[in-house]
């Protein structure tokens, strides 16, 4: 009996070790589990994140303008915004430009900064922004405009 609980000892030793030599070997660039987002592509293009990504020009490098967006709103209003990269936005509003970071958002892009948040779900023609005025405390507060991207 006890060279029967040996050999299983040392069976179950030499399983755990092969497998541990396994996974120490397997390749670090294993792909990423279905679902995440590093595997995960748009079924229609654009951005995973909701940032608006910047356009190519036909000698493949990023122009200042195609960082541009242009939205309308429901007051009417025309809004730019300017993304020199995919952590700012810089929103042209009530006559001022305001610089606004990316911040944590469940849905879309969020930024915030001076008192406001612009906060965009989906990319390209037709995507949604709204704009928010924050409350003293920082938090959203009510709501300014409602818009949609145009080009």
């Amino acid at each position: 009996m006890t060279s029967s609980v040996v050999r299983v000892s040392t069976c179950l030793t030499s399983c755990v070790l092969a497998g541990v030599v396994l996974v120490a070997c397997a390749p670090s660039t294993l792909p990423q589990p279905a679902g995440s987002t590093e595997s995960a592509s748009p079924a229609i293009g654009g951005s995973l994140s909701g940032t608006p990504e910047p356009e190519l020009t036909e000698a493949g490098q990023t122009g200042r303008d195609r960082l541009t967006r242009r939205y309308e709103c429901n007051t009417g209003e025309m809004i730019r915004v300017r993304y020199p990269d995919v952590q700012t936005a810089i929103v042209a509003y009530d006559g001022k430009k305001r610089a606004m970071h990316l911040a944590v958002a469940a849905d879309g892009a969020r930024y915030v900064g001076h008192r406001y948040e612009w906060w965009t779900r989906g990319s390209g023609p037709r995507a949604s922004a709204t704009l928010y005025a924050h409350d003293a405390d920082n938090s959203t507060g009510r709501e300014l405009l409602q818009c949609h991207e145009i080009d």
